[in-house]
């Protein structure tokens, strides 16, 4: 789990999911095989991405508000 503010001071909380779900299923065999999917909740909004694993430790603030950016204007 992480937590991260974003440049409008919105906190996300960020927790890996247990799969990457259905509707990402494709998506996900498009990137590496070990691919997990992370959720992350403002109370406002709601983020599902798919990320590396380790991603907790190895994302600086700054990615990962970029992921959590990509992810959230995608359809």
């Amino acid at each position: 789990m992480r937590t991260v503010s974003d440049s409008q001071g919105t906190t996300w909380i960020c927790l890996e999911l247990p799969e990457v779900p259905a509707d990402q299923v494709d998506a996900a065999s498009k990137m590496a095989p070990d691919t997990v999917a992370i959720e992350c909740n403002s109370g406002a909004h709601r983020v599902i991405a798919l990320v590396s694993p380790g991603w907790d430790d190895d994302m600086d603030d700054a990615k990962l508000n970029a992921v959590i950016r990509e992810f959230l204007v995608s359809p």
